[in-house]
């Protein structure tokens, strides 16, 4: 035990004696990362995916042969679950940063409006009304300052009258885009964007058969409503349904990117975060058959879609 303790102090005695040194070799030298770091981390959440993966085979099997206590399992299985990411298999991945949506991979617009805003990403705007100024967005296409300017005094003048006519003559009520894709049942899409008004709502839809009609495309859809509300639905030949609903902390409306996470598990467990936190959970096995793509769909509202990354899970 005394030397036990010995070692201690002299360990602590080297720390406090050699601090100065330290310090000064670190405002010497820069700080060294490891280049292999990154592959060490995805070796070690391989190995981790791959113990997860087995452990519930065995829970399965215990299960069938009711080998255990059916709590315990239980208990065992949501504990696995926390550390359950299935989703290995890149499906989708675009960040607009080649500045165009029509290739690699190809988007399509089937109504509205869509186009890439350099520095930014996917937006999509119907309210007739370009972003808030402050926010130091873009202009919408590169339009001319002055002459949005001069359109805007004009508008004035006219007592609005013109701007009014504009959207209600040539305005959609909603812009859809699309990529198709191979997207198994069970699936991950991470996204982040912005939301520039207090109007409209935008969805993110995982679809099955035709993408053509956005009112009848079936499949699971993600929404954002403006305020701070985000649902998850179910649309197929039965109709439409909430599956589950939450209202945010605070609105989203702050001029930033905030991060979508949307998890789909092969038992249909699904749940969604926003910047982190979990908003929603529910478990719907409405739908067993892959999806036969992604949409987009913004009902009047003002959105920049910053990235889009879809992950399609082994088993």
């Amino acid at each position: 035990m005394r030397i036990f303790g010995y070692l201690v102090l002299v360990l602590v005695t080297a720390q406090v004696s050699f601090a100065p040194r330290v310090v000064q070799a670190q405002s010497t030298y820069k700080s060294w990362q490891n280049p292999d770091a990154a592959a060490q981390t995805a070796a070690a959440e391989k190995r981790l995916q791959e113990f997860v993966t087995q452990l519930n085979s065995m829970i399965d099997k215990a299960e069938q042969a009711r080998a255990a206590d059916p709590l315990f399992l239980r208990d065992l299985r949501d504990l696995a679950r926390g550390f359950d990411r299935p989703w290995q298999t890149l499906v989708l991945n675009d960040s607009f940063l080649d500045g165009n949506f029509e290739q690699d991979p190809v988007w399509q617009v089937l109504a509205g409006d869509y186009w890439v805003e350099k520095g930014w990403g996917l937006r999509s705007a119907i309210t007739g009304q370009a972003a808030p100024a402050d926010a130091q967005a873009p202009n919408r296409r590169g339009e001319d300052a002055a002459a949005v300017l001069f359109g805007q005094i004009l508008n004035q003048a006219l007592g609005g009258r013109q701007e009014r006519d504009r959207r209600s003559k040539n305005s959609p009520t909603n812009a859809m885009i699309h990529t198709a894709a191979a997207i198994p049942n069970a699936f991950a899409l991470e996204t982040s964007f912005s939301s520039w008004t207090g109007d409209g709502r935008l969805e993110w839809v995982m679809y099955q058969g035709n993408a053509r009609s956005a009112s009848r495309t079936a499949g699971y859809r993600l929404a954002y409503i403006p305020g701070g509300t985000i649902e998850l639905v179910r649309v197929s030949s039965r109709g439409t349904a909430i599956m589950d609903s939450a209202k945010l902390p605070s609105p989203l409306e702050d001029k930033n990117f905030h991060a979508i996470e949307w998890l789909r598990y092969g038992d249909g467990r699904m749940t969604v975060s926003v910047d982190g936190q979990q908003a929603l959970s529910v478990t719907d096995r409405g739908f067993r058959d892959p999806f036969n793509g992604m949409a987009l769909i913004n009902h009047g509202g003002d959105y920049i879609v910053k990235n889009v990354q879809v992950s399609g899970a082994r088993r």
